[in-house]
């Protein structure tokens, strides 16, 4: 059976030939489940074609003639019923009216995914075919969708096509244009129509479709955006800043504070001043530019300093939330929420100042060691501690008078006294003062971290 080329309409595509084509979609026909074959666009008959994803009519390259079985998937207009013979890209024609077979066909395969053309331009739909049916009433049509398949418009319709000297057909390549409404939308669909009527008139092969692409000639226009991790933080405190731009090779950065960089994710931002900063991104490609902009809040921070006078230790930021702290366990001292702290006993201190507009910081531990006690107290320790209760005293018991152990509330804690060590028994775990009467009545007070 003779099969002649499919002669397409390519005047403006071949106008671009030269220009750097980028593939933004394709679809090699592989895997059926991505199509949605033979929806009826009209009248079927019984013995109606069909439209078939296999290899049955198999895929080569541009140039080569058709095969079968060779495990390239193609999409194809097959027959069924009555006189129909052969496989692949073969169809029933029908029998003109006589009553033995009934094969007019109206049916549609087309993607069931949408395809994104966002950001991009001057778009050209790229195929392999061969095919040849009937000029007029056995042949197939490009379709396209702007809105996901809801309205359907024809692109072009394919006409009688040539064969190979062994008369298979001829895979061909085309490129077409596709129109602006294509251009930058995410709810593209591209199909194909099959029809025939039943006159009995007809030549193979009815149609078969391979390896589609969608090319833009055009470099996309670069999208500039980035995201970051908070847009308010506190003095003395980073942003982190995440480039979430597209289709651009090349990034400029404007701080807002005087600083500027040019790699694609910068280091994290942070700012010793507080205010409002203003961070800009500039993303390019080889084609255009673009640039997207956020505002960034540094809020106040308070300050974490204290001064140690009169027995008291005092925050130098006023009008904050205070909650001081015993040093180096950063353990909370119940109650000591004031400005000012007033120690028990020498130790190390801190406090916690947050401000209203909820910018925290912890201030440095300050020593206290002029309260007065025996000077004992410099080389009496407990060890270990912190520990899980039970603990000795780097002293002879020959010289301990008694030894009294309360919590942070006051309340008096049953102790034991084993050997050389003392078991508090309890099992709340927290801050203790452990108070050592000497023989010589001096009297020495020790903290107690109990893990």
């Amino acid at each position: 059976m003779k099969k002649q080329l499919i002669i397409f309409s390519l005047l403006s595509f071949f106008g671009k030939i030269g220009m750097t084509q980028t593939t933004i979609w394709q679809n090699d026909i592989e895997n059926a489940t991505e199509w949605t074959l033979n929806v009826s666009t009209g009248q079927n008959d019984v013995d109606a074609n069909l439209w078939v994803i296999s290899d049955a009519e198999g895929g080569v390259a541009a140039g080569g003639c058709s095969t079968a079985g060779n495990g390239n998937k193609t999409l194809h207009i097959g027959c069924q019923g009555n006189l129909c013979f052969g496989t692949g890209a073969t169809y029933n024609a029908g029998d003109g009216g006589l009553g033995f077979v009934y094969a007019t066909t109206n049916k549609r395969a087309f993607l069931t995914s949408n395809i994104s053309t966002l950001n991009y331009q001057s778009l050209n739909i790229e195929f392999d075919y061969i095919g040849i049916g009937q000029s007029g009433d056995d042949y197939g049509t490009i379709i396209y969708s702007v809105d996901g398949g809801v309205n359907w418009l024809n692109l072009q319709t394919i006409t009688p096509g040539t064969t190979c000297s062994n008369g298979q057909g001829l895979w061909t390549n085309v490129s077409i244009p596709l129109p602006v409404g294509c251009e930058n939308i995410s709810t593209l669909k591209i199909g194909f129509d099959w029809r025939n009527s039943n006159d009995g008139t007809g030549t193979d092969p009815s149609l078969a479709i391979n390896n589609l692409k969608i090319t833009s000639n055009i470099a996309p226009v670069p999208q500039a955006s980035f995201s970051v991790n908070n847009n308010q933080i506190c003095q003395n405190n980073c942003f982190s800043l995440s480039n979430t731009s597209s289709d651009a090779s090349n990034y400029f950065w404007d701080f807002g504070n005087g600083n500027t960089s040019n790699l694609e994710n910068p280091e994290p931002l942070c700012f010793n001043l507080p205010g409002q900063y203003v961070v800009s991104l500039i993303a390019c490609n080889n084609n255009s530019c673009d640039t997207t902009t956020q505002n960034l809040t540094v809020l106040q921070s308070p300050i974490s300093e204290v001064e140690f006078l009169n027995g008291q230790i005092t925050a130098l930021q006023s009008n904050a939330i205070y909650q001081w702290l015993l040093c180096p366990s950063l353990t909370i001292i119940p109650g000591a929420t004031s400005i000012a702290y007033t120690p028990q006993i020498n130790g190390e201190y801190a406090v916690i100042i947050t401000l209203g507009n909820g910018c925290a910081d912890t201030s440095d531990c300050i020593i206290i060691n002029e309260l007065g006690l025996d000077e004992q107290n410099g080389f009496l320790n407990l060890f270990p501690n912190p520990g899980i209760g039970k603990f000795s005293i780097n002293l002879s018991y020959s010289e301990i008078e008694s030894i009294d152990i309360y919590d942070l509330n006051g309340r008096k804690q049953e102790i034991e006294c084993i050997e050389d060590d003392i078991n508090l028994i309890t099992n709340e775990k927290g801050l203790y003062f452990v108070y050592i009467t000497l023989i010589n009545g001096s009297k020495v007070v020790k903290t107690y971290i109990k893990n």
